[in-house]
């Protein structure tokens, strides 16, 4: 298989290989080739986070994952073979790759992120690019000839398609729906309803079903549900659905897992209800609930699938560590397009388009990203949200009117509430990536975003500032919140690291204390539909129900010093 690979000095190995190979024979003859020729292995920074993120996935159908990636690190490592290319950035990986001479390979496949990035990017590349597939490998001399061997999709076929695959027949409580393997299932109760179907709890505990209204499952929608099914992602945070539904012999819908909590959106809300909700958090939370999203909608990008209509709706939050993706049936699988967005999450280069009509990119979803991390961290805030801005926030997009400085000398159009705070408290390598974002319109890779909120969580964690009002939700504002006592944290962790470790008593909630802040997220902004005549909008695992809880490196700073520990 890799006899071709043995002419070469060093391979720069995606971690695509690990995560798509690691249960086939291939995976074994490529620890072989690294043995038996002494060939050195580059990585990069994306290599170790996307690691992270499947790993922290927990799907059964990646449990050969771990096992791979030991058996390579302890290989490579107990030889000094294995090198880090201290960057996310694909073109500035690209740039250093280059510098490795003629004698160096880039192993990877053809459902790689890395793949469209180069795709998307074309960079100047001087070395070969070698491309595993169920057919074999093969070999490219430059990456212009590895993109005209393996193009970017065009849209299906299915997009134009706005015929519908049912009938008059509706299932409904008491009835009995097949699987596509042909196993029975029945609806016992409504669960929810929305403007494209209704959840039903069944007798099987593991699942729920979305049964569709009338006129709802075109092609597309039934060739997409066929695709998610397919690719087996079982991890318990992805709404996703996992067998297709029929009710006499008609599709009806689908079986997916049921998500706990409330939607991100009722949660960052504002200090009121994110205090509400989570009395006890500090920013160490909200950083923890980032990363786990950011993780998830990686790892979707590492199955070829682009999320699309990224909103805080889109998401359930059950703890700072347990979300779940929901809407999962109207995301990009392949060619297959997401037909739907919403407006203060979209890129304003896609406004005004069809979504169905044309196959979204990594770079597309880059920019929603952003969004999430900027809304996020300020607690429902928008990046655009202005104080005596512009009658509409569509305006402020259009002109970037972002009301933050990097140097904090101007506070003027900031949301008053204590946002201004929260920007002066963040670490300057996050500052930077979203100024330079929202203000000047750089992209920053997703992977970047999550290496910057992983970067930031560390220092958090190990109390790397002086300052106790950084660790709160909303440092210096007069109102009860939880903080640390900086001391005493980095006290416990000396002592752990010396293992004279001694538990401490769990700290008193602070009780909630309402408080009324002006420009709060929600009361001015409201989200709008966009993707053209023929988009629909996902149903809501909240509609209907209480909203009440129920059920990077920048690249142009400094590079930080890494390890490779916690990889396996």
């Amino acid at each position: 298989m890799f006899e071709g690979l043995s002419k070469y000095l060093s391979i720069v190995l995606d971690y695509s290989v690990v995560l798509e190979y690691s249960n086939s024979i291939w995976f074994d003859e490529l620890l072989n080739l690294f043995n038996d020729y002494g060939i050195d292995c580059y990585v990069n920074d994306t290599f170790k986070v996307l690691h992270k993120c499947v790993v922290a996935q927990q799907d059964p159908k990646d449990r050969h994952v771990q096992g791979a990636m030991r058996s390579l690190m302890q290989g490579l490592l107990t030889t000094n073979r294995l090198h880090l290319i201290n960057t996310c950035n694909t073109e500035r990986f690209i740039e250093q790759v280059n510098e490795l001479g003629g004698f160096s390979v880039l192993l990877t496949t053809n459902k790689s992120i890395l793949v469209k990035r180069l795709i998307q990017k074309k960079p100047e590349y001087n070395n070969d690019v070698a491309i595993i597939s169920p057919t074999g490998l093969k070999i490219y001399h430059s990456v212009a000839e590895m993109i005209e061997d393996n193009p970017l999709p065009q849209v299906s076929g299915l997009a134009k398609n706005d015929t519908f695959l049912d009938t008059d027949a509706r299932a409904s409580i008491g009835d009995v729906v097949t699987y596509n393997n042909g196993d029975k299932l029945t609806l016992e109760k409504r669960l929810s309803g929305g403007a494209e179907g209704m959840v039903f709890i069944t007798d099987n505990p593991k699942y729920v079903a979305k049964i569709y209204h009338k006129g709802v499952i075109t092609p597309l929608r039934w060739a997409k549900l066929k695709k998610l099914t397919e690719l087996g992602i079982t991890s318990s945070g992805f709404c996703s659905p996992q067998h297709l539904l029929y009710f006499r012999n008609v599709p009806v819908g689908y079986t997916m897992f049921m998500g706990k909590g409330t939607t991100l959106s009722n949660v960052f809300d504002g200090p009121d209800a994110i205090i509400e909700h989570y009395p006890d958090w500090t920013r160490l939370d909200v950083c923890e609930t980032l990363l786990s999203l950011i993780s998830k909608y990686l790892y979707l990008h590492m199955h070829d699938v682009i999320a699309g209509d990224i909103q805080l709706k889109n998401a359930l939050i059950n703890s700072s560590v347990e979300q779940y993706l929901i809407d999962m049936d109207s995301v990009q699988v392949g060619n297959l397009p997401c037909p739907v967005g919403t407006e203060e999450f979209t890129d304003p280069r896609l406004w005004g388009k069809d979504f169905s009509s044309f196959v979204r990119t990594l770079e597309d979803e880059d920019y929603s990203i952003a969004m999430l991390v900027f809304t996020v961290l300020f607690c429902g805030l928008h990046p655009y949200a202005t104080r005596n801005g512009a009658e509409t926030l569509r305006e402020e997009i259009l002109n970037k009117n972002f009301p933050y400085s990097l140097d904090n000398s101007d506070k003027e159009h900031i949301p008053v509430g204590g946002y201004d705070h929260i920007w002066e408290y963040l670490p300057e390598n996050l500052r930077n990536m979203l100024y330079r974002t929202f203000k000047e319109g750089k992209v920053y890779e997703a992977v970047c975003w999550r290496d910057a909120v992983q970067q930031y969580m560390h220092e958090l964690e190990t109390c790397a500032y002086d300052d106790p009002e950084a660790y709160k939700l909303f440092p210096c504002e007069d109102y009860k919140q939880v903080s640390i006592d900086v001391n005493d944290v980095r006290a416990q962790l000396a002592a752990r690291a010396n293992g004279t470790a001694v538990e401490a008593a769990p700290a008193e909630k602070p009780k909630f204390e309402k408080k009324t802040f002006a420009n709060a997220p929600s009361g001015r902004f409201v989200s709008a539909s966009v993707g053209g005549d023929n988009s629909y909008r996902p149903m809501r695992f909240d509609d209907n129900v209480s909203s009440k809880k129920d059920s990077i490196n920048d690249d142009q700073s400094q590079p930080h010093k890494k390890k490779f520990f916690g990889l396996f």
